[in-house]
């Protein structure tokens, strides 16, 4: 791999004198750690070897120094980048002054709820959890208790975490998917011993599909989970008014909405997509943004809905829960976002809507078929074999989409020194350490590896 050289002002660290190499390292981890790495979506098999020695701001390097523009963030949390000065300090004096769990309520989880309900209107009431899957599991159980009714509705495309509660196959095959527009959900993994038990897929920005759902057992089902910017199968909006839609036919229905915000809370808006599309659910999730790149989620719903917690009916728990570590790091985040929302997310908006621009523009001068697709700091390019229109569901991607073409196009640019994640399914995440210059230079570099014809 050729080596980027680094960015003036940044200064090297000392290294060892013998350093192993990305496939190196690799191949030591895989002794020790099954797959080489704790999360398969790190490790796929047609990624180029790289292991990370460090971040700063928007770039990464690997263990042979080379330098990346990091567009991936971690898979979206790092709204601030590597590092982020305001964070590490307010972590550093937490664990330093004040220690790290304290395994007793705490006034600062109460400061990170007030400010997260100041954010989010639709949240009377919450708790915390150690990830987006916790707290989506939660979230599913609470709408069942509330309700008293078993199924779940989600939408084809969209990940809820690995919880039995909602695992589905997710990124299915066309011929695996039912024929109508909703069917049971397929199991996402061996070794759940049926579950995802009462769960019912719907295409996505189908509204006529989830009315028939609805109607086919009207008795039974809690609620519905979504996406409410799909984010798992590159990013797909919903459809003018299908939230507020979705919305009344569920509650007409006696149904919940849940939103699952972990993506998109406090990432296209401060109040995420309920703030941008003017949309209350009965129960949010958020998690990702929120903790800056520490692990910290939470759920949250009206009084009436949580008061089967408070009255300890139905259980929460988890000893790191809301621990002292990931909530300075909220804090910081919150505060951040509460003194300067104008100023963060108009910069987001700028910088994503050049590159989207840029980069449909270099696109279509190399005659190259394409849909590029984002919600504000939320950014897809999908190759695709053919001209398309639009892509509005997840059928649409599996349908047009070339993931092999993609993977060519990600190892150029990883190659030139700009990492994305090589699936199509996985949307790029710009921070506000991301500049205007780096914006242009990841065009440059994108047109370079276009004129290769890597992917022409």
């Amino acid at each position: 791999m050729a080596h980027v050289s680094s960015l003036p002002g940044i200064t090297n660290i000392q290294r060892p004198n013998q350093v192993l190499s990305n496939e190196e390292l690799l191949h030591r981890a895989c002794l020790s750690i099954a797959g080489g790495d704790s999360s398969t979506m790190r490790v796929l098999p047609y990624h180029l070897p790289l292991v990370a020695e460090r971040g700063k701001g928007s770039r990464i390097w690997d263990a042979e120094d080379n330098e990346y523009i990091d567009l991936n963030m971690a898979y979206g949390p790092l709204i601030f980048g590597h590092c982020p000065t305001k964070i590490v300090e307010r972590v550093f004096d937490q664990i330093s002054q004040r220690g790290s769990q304290l395994g007793f309520p705490s006034e600062i989880n109460t400061r990170v709820a007030e400010k997260i309900k100041h954010l989010f209107p639709s949240i009377q009431l919450m708790r915390f959890a150690n990830s987006g899957t916790e707290a989506i599991a939660s979230s599913i159980r609470l709408a069942r208790a509330y309700t008293g009714r078993r199924k779940i509705i989600i939408f084809e495309g969209h990940y809820h975490g690995w919880s039995d509660a909602t695992f589905h196959r997710y990124h299915a095959p066309l011929e695996e998917l039912p024929s109508a527009d909703f069917g049971p959900a397929l199991p996402g993994t061996l070794g759940m011993n049926g579950a995802p038990h009462d769960l019912v897929a719907v295409r996505w920005n189908n509204l006529d599909a989830l009315a028939r759902c609805l109607e086919s057992d009207p008795q039974a089902f809690a609620g519905c989970i979504m996406e409410p910017v799909m984010g798992n199968a590159g990013v797909i909006a919903p459809q003018p008014g299908f939230l507020q839609q979705v919305r009344e036919l569920l509650h007409h229905h006696g149904s919940l909405l849940i939103f699952d915000e972990v993506i998109t809370g406090m990432r296209i808006a401060p109040g995420g997509a309920q703030e941008l599309f003017q949309v209350q659910p009965d129960i949010t999730v958020v998690s990702k943004a929120l903790g800056g790149g520490y692990p910290v989620a939470g759920f949250g719903a009206s009084r009436e809905i949580m008061d089967l917690i408070v009255q300890g009916t139905l259980f929460h728990g988890g000893v790191y829960s809301s621990n002292a570590v990931v909530m300075s790091a909220a804090e910081a985040v919150l505060d951040e976002i509460l003194a300067n929302s104008r100023e963060i997310y108009d910069h987001l908006y700028a910088i994503t809507n050049r590159l989207a621009r840029g980069l449909r523009d270099i696109l279509s001068r190399s005659g190259i078929s394409h849909v590029v697709q984002n919600v504000g700091p939320m950014f897809s390019i999908f190759l695709t074999r053919g001209d398309v229109e639009g892509l509005c569901e997840y059928r649409d991607v599996r349908q047009h989409c070339d993931f092999d073409r993609y993977i060519q196009l990600q190892h150029q640019l990883q190659q030139s020194g700009v990492y994305f994640h090589p699936n199509q399914f996985e949307p790029m995440f710009p921070s506000t350490a991301h500049t205007t210059h780096e914006i242009d230079l990841v065009l440059d570099r994108f047109e370079e590896a276009v004129r290769c014809r890597l992917v022409a």
